[in-house]
């Protein structure tokens, strides 16, 4: 079952679909499985203008079996099904998989496969329900072993399209030479890789699980081929803390590489997972839990693989789970202050968001430097209470008094234009407002320093005898320079400026934006919008000033809880519990004082 690289028999692939009209008389309907059976299929061979003829068998799992794995994303596109022939009867499968199956055919030998498209049974009954979902969980739950026991995983990405064959020849060439170090994409074939990172099939919620479980794995893409491993040779990656822009969404190049890295690792960080998962689509909500349930991540969660769960109860259990086993809150930073699906814990994340906006520098950036006296550490005595209570010990650091405008990650906010420069100039307004300020800076050293969420000096201490006294922070910003070069940018560069009529701006005007940026002001423009995208800018009782999540109000507490990596917004309730809105960014925060301070006790906050 091997494949070679020129004489495998494959047949052409002209990635348009072929109507197969013969008639075989009825409907292939499925036969039930026994518990320790698996579905296989036998892709029968065949001349290119052939119909795509199959046989599914039933075996049992626990024997020794030849077979590949055949995995394309055949959810994405809403197209009409293809018939094919199986066992004799018509089955109507999704164009992607008679693509991937035209593409695989050989014209000499069977295949053996397993595909999920039509080794499990998918179809839907009247009211759009999975008709078997016991037989769906049950396959479902053998997945592993099914990626593990299989020779090769075929990865169909679709037809060749924005010049996808250059980079696949470039390829080929750099395997026929003999150097260590193959050459990196150029030119068109550089351009032809970013666009081929954005395949949906990189951005499904199993593809990391299904390339981290199976021995091999080759890449078709039209008529071209090659190993997974040597499409990642050719190309640097930026770094993690620049892999995702809130307006332009993930870099492809850096998701290819954090797929490849977690594929590669024998266990795996939740923490990279999630960075990767939340980019990822999933039909289901439960996919990226059920996801992560499958990877070496040395937690034991024991939770089953079962599509009957209750979503906001899955979604509850795993983050106990996680909370419990790691004694930290990472999770809840994760997906920044997203809203929650109807019936979460406000403390419970919902895994389902795609492309989160106000994700804080820290969460999952690679530079911050912790003093190994910072409490990222929950403190004993936490637990989990009747009535989804989460019950936390932690010190209350101050009040909101005031919050402007969300500055919201859409196409009439972008930077130059005129709504963004509103939202910012309010920012600023509110900022100048502060009469009380508690630390010795300038209200505009502060202000720029928040944008970009700049507080290296607050993690460290001066030295590590007690009492504990945090690392001085400079009278000056570091990036005072940059934020003045930026912010007469935003004014000089108001779409109101550039274009007459309307809001919206082009992406000729985005370019035209860009170009108008020095090196400096573009540092500084870049990590300001992916930290406030999503967020409020506000003040607080006590002379500070930070950055919310966007339904933070005035009076919301402001909470430090040791095992966070930032402060967490709260609003009391009337029953003395409290619901988490969610983390937030507090310029010239003083943890190692706060915890010194004997005039403030640490507290139980109950979080329902």
């Amino acid at each position: 079952m091997s494949l070679t690289r020129s004489a495998d028999g494959l047949a052409d692939a002209s990635g348009e679909a072929v109507p197969w009209l013969e008639e075989t008389g009825s409907y292939f309907e499925y036969d039930p499985l026994k518990d320790d059976q698996i579905r296989f299929l036998e892709l029968e061979p065949g001349l290119s203008p052939d119909p795509i003829r199959c046989r599914l068998f039933h075996l049992k799992r626990y024997e020794k079996h030849t077979y590949e794995v055949l995995s394309c994303d055949w959810r994405r596109l809403a197209k009409p099904k293809v018939p094919i022939s199986l066992n004799g009867h018509t089955f109507d499968v999704p164009p992607e998989v008679w693509a991937a199956l035209h593409r695989i055919r050989s014209e000499t030998r069977s295949r053996f496969l397993w595909t999920d498209s039509i080794c499990i049974n998918q179809r839907f009954d009247s009211e759009n329900r999975r008709a078997n979902n016991a037989e769906r969980n049950g396959q479902l739950s053998h997945l592993p072993d099914i990626y593990q026991n299989a020779t090769r995983l075929l990865v169909w990405l679709g037809g060749a399209e924005d010049n996808s064959h250059l980079v696949f020849e470039f390829l080929d060439r750099c395997r026929n030479h003999s150097h260590i170090n193959w050459c990196h994409y150029s030119g068109e074939t550089k351009d032809a890789f970013y666009k081929l990172s954005k395949r949906s099939w990189f951005y499904r919620a199993l593809s990391a699980q299904e390339l981290s479980l199976s021995e091999e794995a080759t890449i078709l893409c039209g008529r071209h081929r090659c190993e997974w491993l040597d499409l990642m040779k050719c190309s640097s990656f930026p770094s993690t803390s620049d892999y995702y822009h809130p307006l332009g969404g993930p870099d492809g190049r850096t998701h290819l590489h954090h797929l490849d890295t977690i594929s590669r690792a024998y266990r795996v960080r939740l923490r990279n997972l999630f960075c990767l998962n939340r980019h990822c689509q999933a039909e289901d909500p439960r996919d990226k839990i059920f996801g992560a349930l499958m990877m070496n991540t040395n937690i034991h969660f024991d939770i089953t693989i079962d599509y009957k769960q209750d979503i906001p109860q899955l979604f509850q259990k795993f983050t106990r789970k996680l909370i419990e086993s790691s004694r930290d809150l990472d999770v809840l930073h994760w997906l920044g202050p997203n809203n929650c699906v109807d019936g979460l814990p406000s403390w419970v994340p919902d895994y389902n968001v795609v492309n989160p906006t106000g994700t804080l520098p820290r969460v999952f950036g690679m530079s911050a430097t912790y003093s190994i006296h910072y409490p990222l550490t929950l403190i004993p005595g936490f637990e989990f209470r009747d009535g989804n209570i989460l019950m936390l010990n932690g010190r209350f650091v101050e009040k909101v008094t005031q919050a402007a405008e969300e500055l919201e990650a859409q196409d009439t906010t972008v930077p130059g234009s005129k709504e963004f420069s509103s939202v910012v100039s309010g920012w600023e307004n509110l900022a100048s407002s502060l009469n009380n300020k508690r630390f010795p800076q300038t209200i505009i050293d502060a202000f720029s320093d928040t944008l970009i969420g700049n507080d290296d000096a607050d993690l460290l201490v001066e030295n590590d005898n007690p009492p504990l006294v945090r690392k001085m922070r400079a009278l000056s910003s570091s990036v005072a320079t940059k934020f003045n070069v930026w912010y007469k940018h935003i004014q000089e560069h108001q779409i109101g400026k550039v274009c007459a009529k309307g809001s919206n701006f082009s992406k000729g005007q985005q370019q035209r934006w860009r170009e108008s940026l020095d090196a400096d002001s573009m540092w500084y423009s870049r990590r300001m919008e992916m930290t406030c995208y999503g967020r409020k800018f506000f003040i607080t009782d006590k002379g500070s000033m930070g950055l919310a999540p966007p339904r933070t109000r005035e009076s919301d507490d402001i909470v430090f809880f040791p095992g966070g990596k930032y402060p967490f917004i709260l609003r009391a309730r009337d029953n003395g519990t409290h619901e988490l809105i969610g983390d937030c960014f507090l310029y010239d925060l003083d943890v190692f004082a706060l915890f010194r301070d004997k005039a403030v006790s640490t507290q139980q906050f109950l979080l329902t």
